[in-house]
């Protein structure tokens, strides 16, 4: 039965082009079922001959939408829109309203097809954003944009449940009221016909087109700023952040920091290298990672023993039975270990045998200046504050995040830590954490939205371009103004059923028209989907082109 069903709407030429173009077909049945209403309507001819000509029109204009009727019925979805169509349709044609339905059907096709052409048009407009984008992230954004359920939103689910209770509660209302106003002075006829104008104005059809459309045209104007969200979802919860928690690493400074040099006055350069590259095999820090790709011997891995970690602050280890601390100036200063105090220019750990210091090792400890007012540019986008996490001790933590003017800072934080801080932030209902980071992890975090500063995200939700993480507040506007797109759009569609309705029952309406409008509304909606991109409503925020 369902390929049948299939095969008959593939000869109805419903399914339009991929330019969004109607198929030669559909065209040239409305044409027909045009010409035979107007020569219904125009030419003088027995009662019975309109009639039937009027109803011949309404079979080739509308009989895709019968199939696509008795499809919902089969699916028991008795509340779809063609199911809903195809009654008010039938029972105008009961009621004697034969024009209005022949008229109301050629319109209501007509309309869907140029709705069809216009969503085509916004989508393959959305996608001009990003063409002259990086090859592969262009090709990632089109496969997100054309993947199944793209576009989806929280706002238009809820929109949609809400249409659908509308929806039940105005065939109650039209009920009613067809057995009701009669009494009051409008024929049963003129009742029933009004309610059914009701109903075919409360289907959700141009309240819902432009939702999908909204959502990616911002998914591609967030990817043209270096900023890929994978679903539209995502950049709702962006849009309704209060917290951005960001890594410093790879963001704020240097990714993995490299090794500048090594100095002692008790040992030799290779010594001092042989005792660091040991006690920092085990550790995931980065001062481990820089001596690491510095360190070119081979390991005697019995050597070493008891290993912990000092998160943020380095190890602490025994290398054959002697027990060896390389850490920050801050942890051995807190536990009374005697270290030369020279001011260096780079992040410095020391290296301590036995309770006596040998040697320290400088990194390098750039800043990325080019992010100095990132924090500042997300709070004036919206958000309330900013969280520095680090890896380094409490004093370097607290100056970085003096220098990049965070709201909060934690140090000494391993991934672990990491993972907890964001956890107890999210634990506030209220609070919509994003959390930004650029070295990955084979997991999600629970913020709800996690941001990898990488062109490429496994796991992440969102691939912020490294060279463009300054768009990252644009990016932000770009989520709110999707959401405030998609409300403008339900608002005025709202508006324009409850005007039709409002006609309709004092009888200042007829069903094509009601239809008509109401189509018209829809892609209106559509159309101003594309007003996501105009710069001149959002902030004056610097952007990276």
């Amino acid at each position: 039965m369902a390929q049948v069903l299939e095969r008959i709407k593939s000869l109805a030429g419903k399914k339009a082009m991929a330019s969004g173009i109607p198929a030669p077909s559909f065209i040239a049945r409305i044409a027909v079922a045009a010409v035979l209403t107007a020569v219904a309507l125009i030419v003088k001819m027995p009662t019975a001959a309109k009639i039937a000509v009027l109803i011949l029109s309404v079979l080739v204009a509308g009989f895709d939408l019968i199939i696509e009727a008795v499809e919902a019925v089969m699916k028991k979805d008795f509340f779809a829109a063609p199911v809903i169509l195809f009654v008010v349709v039938l029972g105008s044609l009961i009621l004697g309203f034969f024009s209005d339905a022949a008229v109301a059907v050629i319109l209501y096709q007509l309309c869907m097809a140029v709705l069809r052409y216009v969503q085509a048009r916004t989508k393959s407009s959305a996608l001009e954003l990003v063409k002259g984008e990086d090859t592969d992230r262009a090709a990632r954004v089109k496969e997100l944009v054309n993947s199944e359920g793209a576009g989806e939103t929280e706002l238009a689910s809820v929109i949609g449940r809400s249409v659908s209770i509308v929806l039940k509660a105005a065939v109650v209302f039209a009920v009613i009221y067809a057995i009701v106003v009669p009494f009051t002075g409008p024929t049963f006829r003129s009742s029933i016909h009004r309610a059914l104008m009701i109903l075919a104005v409360c289907t959700p059809l141009s309240v819902l087109a432009s939702m999908p459309l909204t959502a990616i045209v911002g998914q591609c104007f967030a990817a043209r700023q270096g900023v890929v969200f994978n679903k539209a979802r995502n950049m709702e919860d962006t849009a309704h952040a209060e917290t951005a928690v960001f890594d410093q690493a790879g963001i704020f400074s240097e990714e993995a920091p490299k090794l500048l040099a090594v100095r002692s006055d008790k040992v030799d350069k290779e010594t001092m290298m042989d005792f660091a590259a040991h006690a920092l095999y085990y550790s995931e820090q980065p001062v481990a990672k820089a001596v690491s790709d510095a360190y070119d011997q081979e390991y005697r891995l019995d050597m070493i023993s008891d290993f912990a970690e000092i998160p943020g602050s380095g190890v602490t280890v025994k290398l054959g039975g002697n027990p060896v601390v390389i850490a920050s100036a801050d942890y051995l200063l807190s536990r009374g270990v005697r270290i030369p105090q020279e001011q260096e220019a780079g992040q410095v750990f020391y290296l301590v045998v036995a309770g006596r210091y040998v040697g320290k090792i400088i990194l390098s400890a750039s800043r990325n200046e080019a992010v100095r007012d990132l924090t500042d540019a997300m709070r004036d986008v919206g958000l309330r504050r900013c969280v520095l996490l680090t890896e380094d001790g409490a004093e370097t933590s607290q100056k970085v995040g003096e220098a990049f003017h965070f709201d909060e800072v934690h140090g000494e934080c391993d991934l672990e830590r990491k993972l907890k801080l964001i956890s107890d932030m999210v634990s506030d209902a209220e609070n919509h954490v994003l959390y930004v980071y650029s070295n990955g992890f084979e997991a999600h975090s629970e913020a709800n939205v996690d941001m990898r500063v990488s062109k490429k995200a496994k796991f992440a939700d969102v691939s912020v371009d490294p060279e463009r993480v300054t768009n990252l507040p644009f990016a932000v506007q770009i989520c709110k103004r999707m959401g405030q797109v998609q409300a403008e759009n339900a608002i005025f569609a709202f508006l324009i059923k409850a005007l039709l309705i409002f006609l309709a029952i004092n009888g200042k309406c007829t069903l094509w028209f009601a239809l008509f409008l109401d189509s018209a509304a829809a892609i209106a909606t559509v159309l101003n989907a594309i007003r996501v991109t105009k710069d001149s409503l959002f902030a004056n925020l610097r952007r990276s082109e």
